[in-house]
């Protein structure tokens, strides 16, 4: 049996790496899941802002929801193509959806929690660069569009 002798200095950086190895195996998994679950989200939340749009009499909230709907339509397709670039995935669409269908604050607040843990889970890996900057753009639009739906 060979013996090899580390200094300090050797030893930490093989331990570093060797965990950041681990985390990244271990959240490579549930990281994935919760993106498609985010997916998801933007595909189903889709529907009751429409019907919110179609349905209140209040002129702000009208615009911001008319605004909304193209953003949540053109976050759905970036994140899918960056999630899915170079990957052999085929992506669908789960039952991840908007807890309520008639309250538009309560639907983006639910988003930007579901970004914000995403990006508290990706914002140390690399590998995810690309889906950081979405979500990012995801979670700076959504706070205002529910600033704009306020105004009067």
């Amino acid at each position: 049996m060979t013996q090899v002798k580390l200094n300090e200095k050797a030893l930490h950086k093989l331990i570093a790496e060797s965990i950041v190895k681990i985390l990244k195996e271990e959240r490579s998994e549930d990281v994935d899941n919760k993106i498609i679950d985010l997916i998801s989200f933007l595909h189903n939340a889709q529907k009751p802002v429409r019907e919110i749009h179609w349905n209140t009499d209040k002129y702000a909230l009208h615009m911001v929801t008319d605004e909304s709907i193209g953003e949540l339509c053109s976050w759905e397709d970036s994140l899918a193509e960056t999630f899915i670039s170079g990957k052999d995935i085929k992506l669908l669409i789960n039952e991840t959806k908007p807890s309520s269908n008639e309250d538009y604050k309560a639907i983006m607040e639910e988003l930007i929690n579901l970004a914000s843990e995403i990006k508290e889970m990706i914002s140390d890996n690399k590998d995810y660069d690309n889906i950081c900057a979405v979500v990012d753009e995801i979670l700076e639009t959504s706070n205002q569009l529910i600033y704009k739906a306020q105004l009067n």
